[in-house]
């Protein structure tokens, strides 16, 4: 590099004389700087300071990129540097550089996506796959599709997720669909993620699931009632969760999605869509994660349910039941544990335990069908085949089940003054 003079630190660089001036480093402004050698070649430089390490890109031949073109890639340079990532400019073009020979990892994966994403029927299906590739995935993020190795796989996103045994299963099985989609377009001959032939070899055999999934902690239903006269005398609205969770026998994310629109109290029902609801204005999904089956859920209301429902549409400020602080969504999911466990005093239960409460009664204590029973906690069983005919909601025999429930849960006061029931606690 020739030694800057006094001479060409004082010439000023124009579009007429950056082709004719002698040797020498010409300041451009904007940390651009034309480089004039003692044979005659002259190139653009931006020089730049990153992390307090000074650093230099070149910006081609002066013969070819014209003074302007210069100022405008030094601009663009400038910009990255001062963007809110704070993007080194020379990785970012070199970046750039590579990606035309081969995409990288994160535009391949995110495009792939958008396509696999048509075929998942639920929108907790289609949150998952972009939590995969968005964050557990992200240390491949900056690398082309051909260069991903088995050995950075395993090092990079499988090893910090060991300890969490599906999660890691998850991951490695989307990598290998998207590496099959890069084989199907001649991108690589090979697929890094293919667990028999890559990775089980060096990372051997995960931890087993257990066979034995803990159960949800849950009251014994003899203690329901008391735990309910309890939550009668109580205000905060975490309270009436608990109770709507109780009557209706829905899950947590439901009982919190649920909105003003999906109920008719005239008609005591409740539906909830699968896969939430579309507005008008935007066109966006809202209405949180729908159900857990992505089907629609009706549920009959009991006259109690009624009443609590009645008593919240009074006071009602958005469309959410439950709402947030902010009244732009539904309240935390753990609101309404945080309460359970501060009324019982007991740690370890659960809401979504309160579930099994019905069922145990059900099964103790009634005649109702087990069918029923596991119909009003939206469990639809039977194969595959059997489901296919079983397209009836039930909803007679379900409100039947449920009413004698809410009757159970809430009884007449004379009733409920002589049942003094201990809190049993059991594993439902």
């Amino acid at each position: 590099m020739a030694i800057q003079t006094d001479k060409a630190a004082r010439t000023k660089i124009t579009a007429k004389n950056y082709l004719t001036v002698a040797a020498g480093d010409y300041p451009c402004g904007g940390n651009l700087y034309l480089i004039v050698a003692p044979s005659g070649g002259r190139r653009w430089l931006f020089r730049y300071q990153r992390n307090g390490v000074k650093k230099s890109m070149g910006l081609g031949s002066a013969r070819l990129v014209d003074f302007q073109k210069a100022k405008e890639d030094a601009i663009d340079a400038r910009r990255l540097l001062a963007g809110v990532e704070k993007i080194d400019p020379r990785e970012h073009r070199d970046q750039q550089r590579r990606a035309a020979e081969c995409p990288l990892f994160l535009p391949y994966a995110t495009a792939w996506r958008e396509t696999y994403s048509k075929s998942l029927t639920h929108r907790n299906s289609r949150a998952k796959l972009v939590n995969i590739i968005d964050n557990h995935c992200k240390p491949l993020h900056k690398l082309r599709v051909d260069e991903v190795s088995a050995d950075q796989i395993i090092k990079l996103v499988l090893d910090p997720l060991r300890a969490k045994t599906d999660t890691q299963r998850d991951t490695r099985q989307r990598l290998r669909l998207i590496f099959n989609a890069a084989i199907a377009d001649n991108l690589r001959p090979d697929n890094p993620a293919d667990y028999e032939t890559k990775l089980r070899p060096k990372m051997g055999r995960p931890p087993k699931r257990k066979k034995n999934r803990s159960r949800d902690r849950a009251m014994h239903y003899s203690d329901v009632p008391a735990f309910m006269a309890k939550l009668s005398t109580l205000t905060p609205i975490s309270v009436r969760g608990l109770e709507m969770a109780l009557l209706t026998v829905g899950r947590t994310t439901e009982i919190l999605n649920m909105q003003w629109p999906h109920i008719d109290l005239d008609k005591a029902l409740w539906t909830l869509p699968g896969e939430g609801t579309e507005t008008a204005a935007t066109g966006e999904t809202e209405g949180g994660t729908g159900t857990k089956n992505a089907e629609d859920r009706i549920t009959p209301l009991s006259r109690q349910a009624v009443d609590i429902l009645r008593q919240l549409h009074e006071e009602r400020v958005c469309n959410y039941v439950f709402a947030g602080r902010d009244l732009d969504g539904p309240m935390s999911n753990m609101t309404m544990l945080k309460a359970l466990k501060e009324i019982t005093g007991d740690p370890k239960l659960t809401v979504h335990g309160l579930r099994s409460t019905l069922r145990t009664w059900g099964q103790d204590e009634t005649k109702f069908e087990a069918e029923i029973l596991e119909h009003c906690m939206h469990h639809i069983t039977g194969d595959e085949a059997e489901k296919a005919y079983k397209g009836g909601q039930a909803l007679k025999k379900r409100r039947i089940v449920l009413q004698a429930w809410a009757d159970y849960l809430r009884p007449a006061k004379s009733k409920a003054n002589k049942q003094k029931p201990s809190l049993k606690l059991v594993a439902a």
